[in-house]
């Protein structure tokens, strides 16, 4: 995606999701005086040993904002070194940071999976649940679902049933507050 954000780097544009997880772990500096810095980011990744990572790795068009303006993603436009990486590492959890709609990063990793390994055996269906346990080599790989930290998802919360439920509970909190509880509830604690 072509920069214009204040920060030169994943989620860079408006920021959200660091805003986000400087509220699950505090004291980070992810979100230091409304201005992510890129090395207080990549300090907190390195000390909780994540990783981040597009599932995209070329695009057809040259200026897009969001995933529909990126046309249809085929298989041979997904990242290429995502196999070597999983292989060669210690992961046992993948983020989605979107999960619907044909570009979204779960639909894609789906897109990849099938394509990489040719088959999807009924132990390791990759569902519209929000959690799913997969088999990747030799190991158990959990793939959770986080909603979007895209200030434009805001626009759908009527719709979402999972927030509906919290609200309910919640009443006089907002979506920004139901995304960050449940990034607190399915990120792993520090």
């Amino acid at each position: 995606m072509p920069y214009c954000g204040k920060l030169d780097f994943y989620y860079g544009n408006m920021s959200e999701f660091w805003r986000f997880l400087d509220k699950v772990y505090p004291g980070n500096k992810l979100y230091a005086n409304d201005c992510p810095r890129k090395s207080d980011i990549i300090k907190f990744l390195d000390k909780g040993y994540f990783a981040i990572t597009d599932m995209v790795y070329i695009t057809r068009v040259e200026k897009f904002s969001t995933d529909a303006e990126m046309g249809k993603i085929e298989s041979s436009d997904l990242n290429p070194s995502l196999k070597k990486w999983l292989n060669e590492s210690n992961v046992v959890a993948i983020y989605f940071t979107s999960f619907s709609g044909s570009n979204s990063a779960k639909h894609l990793f789906k897109k990849w999976y099938k394509e990489n390994f040719k088959i999807e055996p009924k132990s390791n269906k990759i569902t519209s649940a929000h959690v799913n346990k997969i088999q990747l080599f030799g190991r158990k790989i959990k793939l959770i679902d986080l909603f979007s930290p895209s200030p434009t998802a805001r626009r759908s919360s009527p719709r979402v049933a999972e927030y509906k439920k919290w609200k309910k509970m919640n009443q006089f909190k907002n979506y920004d507050d139901f995304r960050i509880f449940w990034y607190k509830k399915y990120l792993p604690k520090l």
